[in-house]
């Protein structure tokens, strides 16, 4: 790794945001890697050089990967992060995650350890509920998955070109956000989700930023406030379809009101506010019974008493299926390190985890280097 080669403002901005996600000073800071307040303020203004081991040494204090602060920008995080009227509300740590996750993202893709898939459906926001549930059911459709519930969210994210990764921000943090990777065709989207936030919660976001990602809009300047209720209409018709819900609903005719939405909650995995949402939405409740229940929510028990079964999801440190298959696969083949798949793959897997590297196949090196030759 080369520092003199790496934008010193860049790397100064990165440095300031990490310091202030951590919650250092520049004092703080400089005490924790032997440098004074004055080296600090001048590496974060882009007017003094760093070291490697002085990087090294940083990047540990901050608790973040060295990739973080010399990888490249992504335009698309750039844009997302500088504007100030996006309807995602932000922090720091979230902007944080986000780039260098998406920096992840396109470094996988360059190597072609994943594939662009693109967009195969219209790259609009919808402009109505029922654009919207259009959009969530052909969206099911084109993924074979009918009216049943989602089981690997993730996974089925992947399938429309969206990755994920599942940090813990905090109970009270931001939900989390998407933005695109790449231009033209060779495009994907990269979503960084809360991990911290109640189950069915994550699950609701994630399918919130699928939305933005197949409407174009990951980071759409101008984006709205009914642009944001179009999209989480979205969301909730693709995670429990109308059809889906009716089955569930209609399973349990003689079952109490509470129960029935209990079981609808719990089959398409949906915190009980948005369950007893999409009931109303549904007019499988009026705007009287869902007042009562939105305020009678459950206990674990609850659904425990009537044999219901949560499968917890995208918990914090989380990477989606496809995105650590493709470090795995990196790593075996030899193209990538025990360090540099660790810290892809967010450490959620250790070491001894890992599959064994394939063993040099000396017939392709014999051909490789004869190839070669004879090109010389």
């Amino acid at each position: 790794m080369k520092i003199a080669h790496v934008d010193k403002l860049m790397l100064g901005e990165r440095l300031a945001r990490a310091r202030e996600a951590a919650g250092m000073t520049q004092d703080g800071l400089g005490q924790v890697v032997n440098l004074d307040r004055t080296a600090i303020s001048r590496l974060e203004a882009g007017d003094r050089k760093l070291s490697v081991p002085e990087l090294v040494a940083i990047a540990a204090a901050l608790g973040r990967p060295l990739s973080y602060f010399v990888s490249p920008p992504v335009p698309a995080v750039v844009s997302r992060r500088s504007d100030p009227t996006q309807a995602h509300e932000t922090t720091r740590a979230l902007d944080i995650e986000m780039e260098t996750f998406a920096a992840d993202v396109r470094t996988l893709v360059e190597m072609a350890l994943v594939v662009p898939v693109g967009r195969a459906l219209p790259a609009r926001t919808p402009t109505s509920h029922t654009a919207a549930e259009t959009l969530a059911r052909n969206c099911r459709r084109s993924l074979g998955l009918a009216n049943r519930p989602i089981q690997d969210l993730g996974e089925t994210c992947e399938r429309l070109g969206l990755y994920s990764f599942a940090v813990g921000l905090g109970s009270g943090g931001p939900d989390g956000g998407c933005v695109e990777v790449g231009d033209g065709s060779d495009v994907v989207g990269a979503a960084v989700i809360n991990g911290d936030a109640p189950a069915g919660r994550r699950r609701m976001t994630l399918a919130h930023e699928l939305g933005h990602w197949l409407s174009g809009d990951a980071y759409d300047q101008g984006a709205s406030i009914d642009d944001e209720k179009m999209i989480s209409s979205f969301a909730i018709h693709f995670l429990a379809p109308r059809a889906g819900v009716h089955e569930v609903w209609d399973r349990y005719p003689d079952r109490k009101l509470r129960d029935r939405a209990l079981a609808v909650g719990a089959a398409f995995r949906l915190s009980w506010t948005a369950a007893v949402g999409q009931l109303r939405n549904l007019d499988l409740v009026d705007s009287a019974q869902r007042a009562v229940l939105i305020n009678d929510e459950p206990r674990f028990g609850d659904y425990k008493r009537l044999g219901l079964s949560w499968i917890d999801e995208l918990a914090a440190p989380y990477v989606s299926p496809g995105f650590a298959s493709a470090c795995l696969n990196g790593y075996v083949a030899g193209r990538l390190t025990v360090s540099r798949c660790l810290e892809l793959m967010r450490r959620t897997v250790a070491e001894s985890d890992l599959p064994r590297q394939q063993p040099i196949d000396l017939d392709d090196l014999r051909a490789s280097f004869a190839t070669s030759t004879h090109a010389g």
